[in-house]
């Protein structure tokens, strides 16, 4: 069974992250209640970002790890320029967290790029984030967030089981933390310590800065803490979307929101700004 998960491990990790979004959504419904007509139109809007989404995903699992395969394979990476006494486990943990970190490069890169930016913005004009927010995504971005990490598993020479075990967390901690459900706020706390959990991403989809970039891990809140991009906000003070997107209207239409990096209003191509 094993083996076979492996051996198909670009759909294994579709299928993880389809999984963890029916239980993330299972989990809304019951702490948060069913939604009413707004919150409605708004999942089935991000729902609409899965069927381009899904092609692109399951093009760039091939790819990514064929890449895992071939430097695995050729002894190519960071992997194998690690000492040998440091044993199999400790090494693959290495490239498990330098994985997590180049996701955390990345993320910034798209927030400071203003080409890249444009792109990523679509994720932030959503007014209501919950579990669906994670699906919406330019495919745009989704080209270039998995180029990115194609070379980043080059780089590493990230083996088949850390990849998939890596974008296995990813898929749990990317649906998690946009979960309408935040943590209790003593547990939250002691959570984010290590984790990205809901409470401090929420504050990354804040309508403005300074606290759209800041909080900008995956997995690990440390890398923040470190980087000097941490910060809390109580969920009172939230008000999600980008102020430089007011317009419900256009944040609210596919049509809008996929051409949105390509024919831009005045201001679009700038990362967000305000109070």
């Amino acid at each position: 069974m094993v083996d076979l998960f492996f051996r198909h491990s670009d759909t294994a990790q579709i299928l993880i992250f389809a999984v963890c979004f029916a239980l993330v959504g299972i989990v809304e419904r019951i702490c948060v209640g069913l939604p009413d007509a707004a919150v409605i139109r708004h999942m089935s809007l991000n729902a609409l970002f899965v069927f381009i989404a899904l092609p692109l995903e399951l093009v760039v699992g091939v790819i990514c790890f064929g890449v895992s395969r071939w430097a695995t394979d050729h002894h190519f990476g960071l992997m194998f320029l690690q000492p040998a006494w440091l044993g199999l486990a400790l090494r693959s943990g290495i490239v498990f967290v330098l994985l997590d970190l180049g996701d955390y490069v990345y993320h910034r890169i798209m927030h400071h790029t203003p080409w890249l930016w444009c792109f990523h913005l679509v994720h932030h004009t959503d007014q209501i984030v919950d579990s669906s927010t994670t699906v919406r995504e330019h495919p745009g971005e989704t080209i270039v967030r998995g180029s990115f990490l194609v070379l980043w598993t080059l780089v590493l020479g990230a083996s088949e089981e850390v990849l998939l075990l890596r974008q296995a967390a990813e898929s749990v901690f990317a649906v998690l933390s946009h979960s309408a459900v935040r943590m209790p706020r003593e547990f939250g706390t002691w959570f984010g310590f290590v984790f990205v959990s809901p409470n401090l991403h929420h504050v990354h989809h804040h309508r403005a800065l300074p606290y759209t970039d800041r909080n900008f891990g995956g997995v690990f809140s440390v890398w923040d803490r470190l980087f000097g991009t941490f910060v809390e906000l109580e969920q009172t003070h939230c008000a999600f979307g980008l102020d430089t997107h007011g317009e419900a209207q256009s944040c609210a239409r596919f049509g809008s929101l996929m051409t949105m990096p390509i024919w831009p209003k005045e201001g679009r191509l700038q990362p967000p700004s305000g109070p």
